[in-house]
């Protein structure tokens, strides 16, 4: 049930994202510096094209209690296409695909990239992060180090 909600709240967050970028303040007439006004045609330039018309993948990080599971929107990509690595307290994603369309009269590369860096804000248990990435959806499970196995400070050898 709590994995309904949450893919629930996901889709809500896109459509809000969406609304923004269509109805919000930056596709109506703005004001630039000099006073002068900017046209709604010109407003709309600011769309980050390379992230699919300004649309950022809908994406959640989760606090399940023994581990944090982030679950973010990935279509298009495949498993190979996707890089996942944990450094200094986040999550790193990186995607990459190129598309090549040919037609006997045309050739077309599409390439998409995503980008993407979630602190995490706890201790995880590195060596037993876990992902997923079925029906363009990657999920991530990073477990949290345990009380019990966490030792306060360092242990320093004497020779």
């Amino acid at each position: 049930m709590d994995r309904m909600f949450r893919e629930m709240d996901r889709t809500f967050d896109q459509l809000r994202s969406t609304w923004l970028q269509e109805f919000g303040p930056s596709h109506g007439d703005e004001e630039r510096p000099d006073g002068r006004r900017r046209p709604a045609l010109e407003a709309g330039a600011d769309w980050n094209a390379s992230a699919g018309f300004g649309l950022e993948p809908a994406a959640t990080l989760e606090d399940e209690g023994d581990a944090y599971v982030y679950v973010m929107d990935l279509p298009g990509f495949e498993t190979a296409d996707i890089d996942l690595r944990f450094h200094d307290g986040a999550l790193s994603i990186r995607a990459h695909a190129d598309v090549d369309e040919r037609t006997d009269a045309h050739r077309a590369v599409r390439s998409r990239r995503v980008s993407r860096r979630v602190p995490v804000p706890a201790e995880i248990a590195v060596e037993e992060i876990a992902a997923s990435y079925h029906n363009g959806v990657l999920e991530v499970t990073l477990p949290v180090v345990d009380d019990d196995r966490r030792e306060p400070g360092h242990r320093i050898d004497l020779e």
